[in-house]
């Protein structure tokens, strides 16, 4: 059976800076275009080829991000497994207006980039009963309503950079001063989680998925002016979501799907929180092919996952 499908998706990425009162907290986002694409998948095997749709891209204001994202989610019987590639540089700080100079709506950093490798691999224990891929992936149908307890791990190693400081001066003086342009973190961890598909009459169907990490972190905090390393170790935790709604047949599917990965890290100059946010909005139509033509009389098309 070969599934192919259409989609329209737009992906994010978002770093959260929060210090300590009274300075308030802020936000660097990327501009992203809207994407239409075109995949397939065939057995444990998904490509899919996107490419930019410029009359709903982002305008000149919000500035120019180059970037290469290689999000990946791999979804099988039991495992699956999410990768990301994230290489940015050129954000722009919300909410709008903040820092901004005088006639601009926002504060451009040309110079401010982001780099994140990593993934999270889960072993589903209700395999039988519950498919991560009827409501991911469309290669499979769930018939009846079943979830499953999630058990694994992620692991993840980051950097921010700039040409000068992270902190704005406007919003954080006694931050800024400290003049941190760069913030390395090495992240890692098991993980544990649930997901539930609720089914209606078979066919329409809504899915939840999160997972909580335990994460061990390693996190620096870099002046490369005064030649200064700020180091920080502890534990907190990182999560993920997958959330999915749509109708699903014996031959096609449309969905609407969420993805997003948030990862927590702590500063030791500053006593910075910081927090990454990756992942990607997608809207999707699956058509799926029965390629054995010896078999599709006496073969369900496509495997049907009933629960309970």
């Amino acid at each position: 059976m070969l599934t192919a499908r259409a989609y329209l998706s737009r992906k994010y990425n978002v770093l959260s800076f929060n210090p300590p009162a009274p300075a308030p907290s802020f936000q660097y986002r990327a501009t992203t275009s809207l994407n239409l694409g075109i995949g397939a998948t065939y057995h444990a095997i998904t490509v899919n080829i996107g490419f930019g749709i410029s009359k709903f891209n982002p305008d000149n204001e919000k500035g120019n991000t180059k970037y290469l994202d290689l999000q990946g989610h791999f979804y099988a019987r039991k495992w699956n497994v999410d990768l990301l590639g994230e290489f940015y540089k050129g954000l722009y700080l919300t909410p709008e207006g903040l820092a901004a100079p005088t006639g601009d709506k926002f504060y451009l950093r040309p110079d401010m980039g982001l780099s994140l490798i990593g993934f999270a691999f889960y072993r589903a224990l209700n395999e039988k009963k519950f498919s991560y891929q009827a409501g991911l992936l469309q290669n499979e149908w769930q018939k009846k309503s079943a979830g499953s307890i999630l058990i694994g791990g992620e692991i993840y190693y980051g950097a921010i950079r700039g040409d000068s400081t992270l902190m704005p001066t406007i919003i954080d003086p006694k931050a800024s001063a400290l003049a941190i342009n760069k913030f390395h973190f090495f992240s890692f961890g098991p993980g544990v989680g649930y997901a539930y598909t609720f089914v209606i009459k078979e066919h329409f169907f809504i899915l939840g998925s999160a997972t909580i990490n335990l994460a061990f972190r390693y996190s620096t905090e870099i002046s490369t002016p005064n030649d200064e390393h700020a180091s920080h170790f502890g534990f907190r935790p990182n999560y993920i979501l997958h959330v999915g709604a749509g109708y699903n047949s014996n031959k096609w599917d449309l969905s609407v799907l969420w993805v997003d990965t948030e990862l927590f890290m702590k500063g030791q100059s500053t006593d910075y929180s910081y927090t990454i946010g990756v992942g990607n909005y997608r809207l999707i139509y699956a058509r799926r092919f029965n390629l054995d033509r010896k078999t599709k009389k006496i073969l369900s098309p496509i495997p049907e996952i009933i629960g309970q």
